[in-house]
């Protein structure tokens, strides 16, 4: 549920934070004092489009955050994760800033996101009804969830199943297209892989060559230098460098042959005596490997044409295949198999066009039995649909699904009849809804009136109520155009409905107000200079103060005030005991 609201510099609004309460959240007001602004930073929090227009003016941007808390909604936990926005302690916190020049910036517990993934998580924690576009029931590919989420587990895991096998239809589907090409495609394809793949087995390429082959060719053209140096320093060692000097070897010698004669009187002596003689042992292997290396270290302008044609080769081959020769390797290995597919396509045509068989006369036996399922859980839906909309003031309105099949010619074959399908299934589902009798009903988007639209999710609301689903649901205007008792039973239903979902309503009516587990007062004030809304918990005084003021308007008195004090505690009293 939305736990908190902080709104800055929105429109008429210079600084707000509103604490939500789990149940029924009522928000009312004078016309114009901003009820209307804070639906729209809730919209924008959601991820709706915010033009620079909505920040105040002399501020430089406007900031909307919200704290979610998921605590009793386990169930949107997986596909939170999956779009990064895990909550922290049950908590999530999303934010939206508009800056007049400027990106926008939107942010899941404090980390930069896109809008896209915002609008997104949005859509899994608020539902928002009434004249605004965060609205599900405009969105007719939406419809079958909604009906959907009204089945059973068992229901849930044969659509599941269904999901599974369209999606494997589809990709065996796809996989056979590809094998349809024109067969002049193809062979040149098969020319073309078969030109790469033995350019890279006639290359003989093994992983690491490349950096051996750079050493290797580091050596012969420094092969001078190396000579030389090697030279030195094993002469150095082994042979002397200056007429009548000592090579190194010998001076060990004559310093083992002194320490040995120490040692015939002094044995203290023996273990320096032990560790040069293991030096000069040391010494006479370095000297023998500089030799070798040495005599190695010659120029080779024949074997540097070599390598330097391998090397050639090589990156060749990287600048055509792949970064490194492991990537060359790789992509080798991905040709071949696509060379043999394409060399034994019709083998493997057949064998896909058994598979398909197979998979789409499994998908058409659990596709029926969803679709059976389905219309039997649509024809429950509409019948206790109506009798929410009897109750609401609605008794001429009609709300009917419309449940049927798509013709699509590479569907599934029902019925002798090729129906589209989909990873929910062989139907398409569409709310159709009428408010007055003598009109047929006609699709939900093409409803005008916003409190028309606000009472049949209700109603829909109602029906759901028990399920998983959106934690919060937030109606505006849905007291248009109704009163009396019509109004007490929407209040009666926004309360019933808010036992399992968070609700937010905004309203002029009392005999909904008066079902608010928290009511909220938006009031405009000036000081002269500027214009601001404020919003603000009214406390029972203040509350009582407000419904008189929706009751009567400025028609307020003692016995009018004791009334409401009733009216609210026979209320109360009802919802404890629900």
């Amino acid at each position: 549920m939305l736990s908190e609201l902080h709104i800055e510099n929105f429109a008429l609004i210079d600084k707000l934070t509103a604490t939500f309460a789990p149940g029924l959240n009522v928000l009312s007001g004078e016309t114009g004092a901003g009820k209307s602004i804070v639906i729209d930073a809730i919209n924008v929090l959601l991820g709706e489009r915010a033009g620079t227009d909505l920040v105040r003016t002399g501020s430089a941007r406007a900031l909307v955050q919200g704290t979610f808390d998921l605590s009793h909604a386990p169930h949107l936990l997986p596909a939170l994760a999956e779009l990064g926005a895990e909550p922290e302690d049950g908590l999530l916190y999303l934010a939206r800033e508009v800056a007049r020049e400027g990106k926008n910036v939107a942010r899941i517990n404090g980390r930069a996101c896109p809008v896209s993934v915002i609008r997104q998580i949005g859509d899994l924690l608020v539902d928002l009804h009434g004249q605004h576009e965060h609205q599900s029931l405009l969105r007719q590919d939406q419809h079958i969830d909604f009906l959907d989420a009204l089945g059973d587990a068992a229901f849930q895991a044969l659509r599941d199943e269904v999901a599974e096998f369209a999606r494997r239809r589809t990709r065996l589907r796809q996989e056979f297209h590809d094998l349809q090409t024109d067969e002049r495609d193809r062979l040149r394809a098969i020319d073309l892989l078969m030109f790469q793949v033995d350019e890279i087995d006639n290359a003989q390429v093994v992983p690491g060559e490349d950096h051996e082959l750079a050493a290797e060719r580091s050596r012969l053209v420094n092969a001078e230098k190396l000579h030389a140096a090697a030279t030195v320093a094993y002469e150095l060692l082994y042979e002397g460098v200056e007429e009548g000097g000592a090579p190194v070897t010998d001076a060990l010698s004559e310093a083992c042959a002194q320490l040995a004669a120490i040692a015939r009187f002094d044995p203290s002596i023996e273990s320096v005596m032990s560790a040069l003689d293991a030096a000069l042992v040391q010494i006479a292997e370095v000297s023998r490997d500089l030799g070798a290396y040495r005599d190695s270290a010659q120029f080779d302008p024949e074997r540097l044409a070599e390598v330097d044609e391998r090397l050639a080769t090589l990156t060749t081959l990287k600048r055509k295949y792949g970064e490194t020769l492991e990537g060359i390797l790789e992509y080798c290995a991905e040709k071949r198999a696509e060379l043999n597919r394409l060399t034994h396509h019709e083998e493997r045509r057949d064998e896909l066009q058994a598979e398909i068989d197979r998979v789409e006369r499994t998908l058409t036996t659990r596709a029926l039995a969803l679709s059976t399922a389905r219309r039997a859980l649509g024809d429950q839906l509409a019948g206790m649909a109506q009798a929410e909309l009897t109750e609401l003031g609605m008794p001429k309105a009609q709300f009917l699904l419309d449940i049927r099949r798509a013709p699509q010619q590479d569907g599934l074959l029902i019925d002798g009849e090729r129906v589209a399908v989909t990873t929910k299934g062989i139907d398409q589902v569409a709310f159709h809804f009428s408010a007055n009798q003598g009109e047929p009903p006609r699709p939900l988007a093409k409803i005008a009136s916003g409190g028309e639209l606000s009472r049949v999710m209700l109603a829909l609301k109602s029906v759901a109520a028990r399920g998983a689903g959106v934690p919060t649901l937030i109606f505006d205007e849905i007291d248009t155009g109704i009163g009396g008792r019509t109004a007490e039973v929407v209040g009666e239903k926004l309360a019933h409905v808010s036992r399992a979902r968070q609700v937010i309503c905004v309203t002029h009516l009392a005999q909904i107000a008066y079902y608010g587990d928290a009511h909220f007062l938006l009031e405009k004030t000036s000081d002269g200079e500027r214009t601001r809304s404020t919003m603000r918990a009214l406390a029972t005084d203040e509350r009582v103060d407000e419904l008189a003021r929706l009751q009567a308007g400025g028609r307020v008195n003692a016995a009018l005030l004791d009334h409401i004090r009733a009216v609210l505690d026979e209320i109360q009293t009802r919802k404890a005991l629900a």
